[in-house]
C-alpha cells in the first residue's frame, strides 16, 4: 500500500499576532475530523487551518484569539481515507492424481504403479482435498494435501490408492477337469472333429503314443512312451491356395495339463505352407528344456530377432531340414521357423497372424497355408496332456 505524504496547510497573515503566545499542537484526530475553532469577538480574524491528520486524521484548527468576535475558524481539511490493502492470492487447488500403474505382462508380476502425486495447497476460503491416490496398478496412496495458503481450513488429505493392481497373468492357469469319451487313435491318422476342425496323429520311430479326440472344438489329449517322436496336433486345415494374410486375422485360444518333462516336448501352434515349403512353430510351453540354438538333430538353428506378440518377448529361430519327411509326401528339403516364448505358458490367447506377420519383416517368407493346429511334439520323451480349451478361429 502506497505511503501518502503529509500535506501542510500555511497559516493566514491576518490572525498571526493572535496566536504569538499560543503553543501549537501537533496531535492528529483520528478518523480525519477536525474541530472549529472557538467563536471571536468582531472584528473578525481567520481561524487557523489545520494540516491534514496522517494516515486521514487533521490537526485541530486554533481559534481566533483577539477580543473582537473573529469569523469562526475553518474546521480542519478532512483526512484522506487509505486506501483498502489488497486481498491474499487463493491458494492452488491439490494437483491430479497420479496415472495408473502398468500391469505386467501375462504369467509376469505387474511391475508396481506409480504412487499418486501429493496434492497442493488448498484454496483460500477451504482447502481442496489433496489429490486422489494411484489408481490400479499396485499404485501406492496419494499423500496428505498441503494446508491451503491463507485459507481457512487445510486442504484434505489425498484419498487412499486404489487397490493394489493385479500382477501380470498367473503363471498357472484355472483348474480345469480333463475331457472324457472321445476317439482315441495309436498310430499315424487323420480326420475331422467337430464341425471345421481336423486332427492329425503322426509318429516316427520307437516308443508308442496315442491321441484322443474329444469332438468338442479342437479338444484332445496324448500320451506317449519313450517317443521318438510324436507330433499329436487339432485345429484349422486349408486348401493351400491362400497366403494367411489373404486367409485374415487368424488367432488360437488354449489351456493345457501336462505330465513328464523329460527330452523335447513343444506344446503350441504348428503348420505348414507350400510354394515355398515351410514347416513352423510358434511355442509358448516345453518339457524341461526350453527350444534354443540347437535343432533336435544336433544342428545349429540361426537366431532371426526377436519379436513381442501377446505380451511377451519370442525369440525367432530359422532352421533347414535337408531331406527329411514333408507333407508334400517323402522327404524334402525345406525351412522352419520357430517362435519361441521367453516365459513359458500353460494357456492364453495366441495371436498367430501377429507372428506370421513379423517373421514377414525378418524376412522369413511364407507360402499358401496348409494348417495351422494346436500341437504338442515329443521326442526321446514319456509323457501325457490334456487340452481342456482349444480353439483356432479366423476373423
Amino acid at each position: 500500500m502506497a505511503r501518502r505524504s503529509r500535506e501542510s496547510y500555511p497559516w493566514s497573515s491576518a490572525v498571526a499576532f493572535g496566536l504569538a503566545a499560543v503553543a501549537l499542537s501537533s496531535c492528529s484526530n483520528s478518523g480525519g475530523n477536525a474541530d472549529g475553532g472557538s467563536a471571536g469577538a468582531a472584528p473578525a480574524t481567520t481561524g487557523g487551518t489545520s494540516s491534514a491528520g496522517a494516515g486521514g486524521s487533521s490537526v485541530t484548527g486554533s481559534g481566533g484569539t483577539t477580543p473582537a468576535a473573529g469569523a469562526s475558524g475553518r474546521g480542519g481539511s478532512s483526512g484522506t481515507t487509505g486506501s483498502s490493502g489488497a486481498g491474499g492470492s487463493l491458494g492452488a487447488g491439490g494437483a491430479s492424481a497420479g496415472s495408473a500403474g502398468r500391469g505386467g505382462s501375462a504369467n509376469l508380476g505387474g511391475s508396481s504403479g506409480a504412487g499418486g502425486a501429493t496434492g497442493s495447497a488448498g484454496t483460500a476460503t477451504s482447502g481442496a482435498a489433496g489429490a486422489t491416490g494411484g489408481t490400479a496398478g499396485n499404485g501406492a496412496g496419494g499423500a496428505v494435501g498441503a494446508a491451503g495458503s491463507g485459507g481457512a481450513r487445510a486442504g484434505g488429505g489425498g484419498s487412499a490408492g486404489a487397490s493394489a493392481g493385479a500382477g501380470g497373468t498367473a503363471s498357472t492357469c484355472p483348474a480345469a477337469t480333463p475331457p472324457t469319451g472321445g476317439t482315441k487313435y495309436c498310430s499315424n491318422s487323420k480326420g475331422t472333429a467337430d464341425g471345421n476342425y481336423a486332427y492329425e496323429l503322426w509318429t516316427n520311430g520307437t516308443g508308442t503314443g496315442c491321441m484322443t479326440v474329444y469332438g468338442a472344438d479342437a479338444t484332445f489329449s496324448a500320451t506317449w512312451t519313450n517317443a521318438g517322436d510324436l507330433l499329436a496336433r487339432n485345429g484349422l486345415g486349408f486348401d493351400q491356395t491362400k497366403t494367411p494374410s489373404q486367409i485374415g486375422t487368424i488367432g488360437a485360444d488354449f489351456a493345457e495339463m501336462k505330465t513328464g518333462d523329460s527330452g523335447l516336448v513343444y506344446v503350441g501352434i504348428y503348420g505348414w505352407t507350400v510354394n515355398p515349403l515351410r514347416e513352423y512353430y510358434i511355442i509358448d510351453d516345453w518339457g524341461d528344456t526350453k527350444p534354443g540354438d540347437t535343432a533336435s538333430d544336433g544342428s545349429a538353428r540361426t537366431h532371426v530377432g526377436t519379436i513381442v506378440v501377446d505380451g511377451d518377448n519370442y525369440d525367432v529361430w530359422k532352421h533347414t531340414q535337408t531331406n527329411k519327411p514333408a507333407i508334400t509326401g517323402g522327404n524334402a528339403t525345406f525351412d522352419q521357423y520357430f517362435s519361441v516364448r521367453q516365459n513359458a505358458r500353460q494357456c492364453g490367447h495366441i495371436s498367430i497372424s501377429d507372428h506370421f506377420t513379423q517373421w514377414t519383416m525378418l524376412n522369413l517368407d511364407l507360402g499358401d497355408l496348409e494348417e495351422a493346429k494346436l500341437l504338442v511334439e515329443a521326442q526321446n520323451s514319456s509323457g501325457t496332456i490334456d487340452f481342456t480349451t482349444a480353439t483356432v478361429t479366423v476373423k
